[in-house]
């Protein structure tokens, strides 16, 4: 159970994120795409360092990329079900 407390500190910090930009007036794709690129930096980060440390900055990642999977998905299932009508 340990596990899901880096992973929600991941999935809030992007979240967190993608609403900052989002309050920029960025469009949803690029608000995406900042969040992914702010998902591959700290994995990247998290290689870098290396150790106890980088894996616990792994699992946030990790937590972070749950998010843009959901957010993901829900953008393309309401552009597809917007086509549909």
């Amino acid at each position: 159970m340990d596990i899901f407390i880096p992973i929600g500190i991941g999935f809030l910090t992007n979240l967190f994120v993608f609403v900052i930009s989002k309050a920029f007036k960025q469009t949803t794709k690029r608000s995406l795409l900042i969040c992914l690129f702010s998902f591959l930096v700290v994995l990247i980060t998290a290689f870098i360092i290396g150790s106890w440390l980088g894996m616990g900055i792994g699992i946030i990642s990790l937590g972070m990329l749950v998010f843009v999977i959901i957010a993901g998905l829900s953008t393309a299932l309401s552009i597809i079900k917007n086509v549909g009508d």
